[in-house]
């Protein structure tokens, strides 16, 4: 009897959300304003724009932030061989549409490239060989979600406000290139400037927006994806595999056509950023 209970708690979040999902509630009570637009909101998870990375739970952001000068070196190595894409989404979800055609853009100024390192089981091995240290790091993580990137944004480029797909991650920010006149992420009504080495922790379902408010310089930070911390074990095993099972439907039921989310990305990887939009950096002595 307690051991089944003890099993009924550790999913009680999950049988709620599947509830209220198949009553077609998509905004459980006591999420927060700023979550309404996010597709998918799990209930009874903290809602809280930024996290104390001095959290136990988040123990582990402080021992990044220890390697930071590993990790900046590993993506200043990239340089000469290229791997950034421009970041693009399905038209659906977009700011707006790429003047290429291929999905769409976030931004309303400048441009947004992304080097993915972990991205939904797409195939990015030979990013991830290229920073081995990086990827050493990231797969010590408890509850790595497995979506990690390095994100660039070139001088004067806004991300428009917009909200991530869903409450059961956050999202960690590990500034490696700040540019002199500053960079900043607004998350519901608190902005954060950033510095460089100083890891943050936010929840991306909330409606955020960010600038490289610098005319002249790069923005580059690893982003990094884990597990909402109030999940269970058991939760978390549950809700990986209905996104497992969905990517893989989705993947296989949209093979060959054009404007899917697989599509995108793979039509992404061929388009070549200029050196510019993601190098133009102002070395410092460190």
């Amino acid at each position: 009897g307690d051991v089944y209970k003890r099993q009924e708690d550790e999913c009680a979040r999950v049988r709620k959300w599947l509830v209220l999902k198949c009553n077609g509630v998509t905004f459980p009570k006591g999420c927060s304003q700023w979550q309404r637009g996010c597709p998918l909101l799990v209930p009874g998870l903290q809602a809280s724009p930024f996290w104390d990375k001095r959290d136990p739970r988040l123990s582990w952001v402080l021992r990044l932030e220890e390697h930071y000068s590993i990790i900046r070196q590993e993506l200043l190595n990239l340089r000469a061989e290229g791997g950034f894409q421009p970041y693009r989404s399905p038209v659906w979800c977009a700011h707006a549409k790429a003047d290429d055609g291929v999905g769409g853009v976030a931004h309303d100024a400048g441009d947004w490239n992304v080097f993915y390192l972990e991205l939904h089981n797409v195939d990015f091995q030979a990013n991830r060989d290229r920073v081995p240290k990086t990827m050493e790091l990231l797969s010590s993580i408890p509850g790595n979600y497995r979506h990690a990137f390095f994100s660039a944004l070139s001088p004067g480029t806004h991300i428009t406000k917009h909200h991530g797909p869903t409450n059961k991650k956050l999202r960690v920010h590990l500034p490696l290139v700040v540019p002199p006149r500053g960079s900043a992420l607004r998350c519901a009504d608190e902005t954060h400037a950033l510095v460089e080495g100083q890891a943050f922790v936010f929840d991306d379902s909330h409606e955020h927006e960010a600038w490289n408010h610098d005319p002249n310089s790069t923005r580059i930070v690893l982003i990094i994806d884990i597990w909402h911390p109030d999940l269970s074990a058991k939760e978390v095993k549950f809700l990986k595999f209905i996104q497992e099972q969905q990517l893989r439907v989705e993947k296989a039921s949209t093979e060959g056509q054009d404007g899917t989310f697989f599509d995108i990305i793979d039509q992404a990887r061929k388009i070549k950023p200029s050196d510019q939009s993601i190098w133009a950096i102002e070395f410092n002595s460190n």
